[in-house]
């Protein structure tokens, strides 16, 4: 797997770098070759050599130029392969206009996952590896924070939403809050297995593979939006 990581703090990205070729047999199923890039430009440069990168990892704010979600527009404006781009950021989702970035991010740019630089650092190697493995991933702070600042539908409006029933779409919402399957029961008073069961249907439904996929498409809905481009699953 060759991956391209871009962030101008140079220490910090070529030690992520080394971090993921020295434990890729621990993150990944196949061998991990990491190239280290320091400016958006670069960046550009090797994301267009062949072969192509299979994922990117980039910083939000790179220069004066090139800060928040405006340098993973740039990124993807020189990206023709569209090659697979996580957002690496030091921004946190206790800042509402820092949220509203990454959800930019997400929503208006396909990235395909977010990783915080300032979070806990077993998380951020927890989604390192779901990431490697072909998982979209986002910190459940995040997703959270998601949820909180979108507005629910009238239920009229909902009743059918993303061709799920009523009680699938209660338990979407749930998981969209960021709830887990215990919670979701005690929520709805029904049994932690009829969640289990209820959440396989909406991934099949929604065509996506995991709960973080399936609380963006529910939020994007529930937001009015409309989530990134994933494709079947």
């Amino acid at each position: 797997m060759k991956i391209l990581w871009v962030d101008d703090h140079e220490l910090l990205c070529v030690a992520l770098s080394e971090y993921l070729q020295t434990h890729a047999s621990e993150l990944s199923a196949t061998p991990i070759d990491v190239t280290p890039v320091f400016t958006l430009a670069r960046a550009l440069e090797e994301v267009n050599k062949t072969p192509f990168p299979d994922l990117v990892f980039l910083d939000l704010n790179l220069d004066d130029e090139n800060r928040g979600a405006a340098t993973l527009e740039h990124f993807q404006a020189g990206n023709p392969s569209k090659v697979p781009v996580v957002v690496c950021t030091g921004l946190t989702p206790g800042n509402d206009q820092e949220v509203e970035i990454l959800r930019m991010c997400m929503r208006d740019y396909a990235a395909r996952g977010i990783l915080l630089k300032g979070g806990a650092h077993k998380k951020m190697f927890i989604g390192l590896s779901r990431i490697l493995g072909g998982e979209l991933w986002i910190p459940e702070e995040v997703l959270l924070r998601f949820a909180r600042s979108t507005q629910a539908p009238s239920a009229s409006r909902n009743e059918h939403h993303l061709g799920l029933s009523p009680r699938e779409w209660d338990v979407g919402r749930c998981i969209a809050r960021g709830l887990s399957g215990k919670q979701i029961a005690r929520e709805l008073n029904v049994t932690e297995g009829h969640v289990r069961q209820v959440s396989c249907v909406i991934y099949d439904k929604l065509r996506v593979r995991n709960r973080v996929e399936a609380a963006l498409r529910v939020n994007a809905e529930l937001g009015g939006g409309s989530g990134p481009d994933k494709g079947p699953s």
